[in-house]
């Protein structure tokens, strides 16, 4: 128990951050010259929590292998450059230690806005392609201008659909009203676009208008867990799992909204390496710790699972009902 005036702390005061450099000579034994000297930014906890005060890395694991990026500079533009400040960051592409996160070609990302689409089906994978080296992210929506997405949040100002030639990948997120993109003029955007990129992807019940579309016939996809069977309909294979691929990658899809987060992580990874990707996820702290244990069928208490199913009938079956979807 902690009485008032009591030193003790049930809960651990938040680290305090400092850093220093360690420096590393060219050669043993050379003086410490601008010319020949590398450093390492290091983090530490200098807080009562960790009083050595030493480096934030994990247990059994070296600083390099927890900074992998290596030089001042690189660090530099990290830290001061912006990606921290929510912008791109084209410098820590060109001053990794192997050159793994400066990859010669552009990549160029679309994503399809609709009225009646899930703000965060989008926002959150858009969080993560914005911070990868040498790639341009684009909005479109059939009209061009703003959208009214779900709970009346406006988006914009997107570009028309018919204005983009091609891109390499193409994203379709889901929403509360499929009626939009479901209808033929954005379905024949969707479907050009989509013959000739590299990777047709899609997050939680975007899914279903790929599948509307003819692309993803045959192959298999996720989906949200309320709608993921509905895919069948289509002709599309219904898994239910949080990321799914096929066609060695052509064809990648995330479950229902935050599982766009994870989807677009691995779709970095694939498409800019690993290090990227680990790079994003801790600029951007994504360590999921949710309060409840509710955000699947498999692990939701029934009572609550109930309650969705009264919401939406049908759910529990995968085959809840959505405007637009047959």
């Amino acid at each position: 128990m902690c009485h008032r005036g009591s030193s003790t702390h049930l809960i651990p005061r938040p680290p305090r951050l400092e850093s220093r450099r360690l420096f590393h000579p060219a050669q043993p034994g050379c003086a410490r010259s601008g010319a020949d000297v590398q450093g390492e930014l290091i983090l530490t906890d200098s807080s009562e929590n960790n009083a050595s005060g030493q480096p934030l890395t994990r247990a059994g694991r070296s600083r390099r292998d927890v900074l992998k990026f290596g030089s001042i500079a690189t660090l530099g533009a990290v830290l001061g450059g912006g990606a921290l400040l929510g912008q791109a960051t084209p410098a820590l592409a060109q001053t990794g230690s192997d050159g793994a996160l400066a990859p010669n070609d552009p990549l160029n990302i679309l994503i399809v806005n609709y009225d009646g689409g899930t703000l965060l089906d989008f926002a959150g994978p858009s969080e993560i392609f914005h911070r990868l080296p040498n790639t341009n992210v684009r909005y479109a929506s059939l009209n061009g201008g703003n959208v009214t997405l779900e709970f009346g949040v406006v988006y914009g100002k997107t570009e028309r659909l018919a204005d983009i030639d091609k891109t390499d990948v193409l994203l379709v997120p889901g929403g509360s009203d499929l009626s939009a993109p479901m209808q033929p003029a954005y379905q024949a955007q969707i479907r050009r676009l989509a013959e000739s990129a590299k990777h047709v992807t899609s997050v939680c019940n975007g899914s279903l208008v790929l599948a509307a579309t003819g692309v993803l016939k045959g192959k298999r996809s996720a989906c949200h867990w309320a709608f993921v069977n509905k895919l069948a309909e289509y002709g599309a294979i219904p898994v239910p799992d949080r990321f799914v691929e096929d066609d060695n990658g052509r064809f990648m899809s995330g479950g229902g909204v935050t599982a766009g987060i994870d989807f677009a992580l691995r779709v970095a990874a694939k498409l800019r390496g690993r290090e990227a990707a680990e790079f994003t996820q801790l600029v951007i702290e994504y360590d999921p710790a949710p309060p409840f244990h509710s955000g699947h069928p498999r692990d939701a208490r029934p009572e609550v699972v109930a309650m969705v199913d009264k919401e939406l009938p049908g759910a529990s079956r995968g085959l809840a009902r959505i405007p637009g979807v047959r």
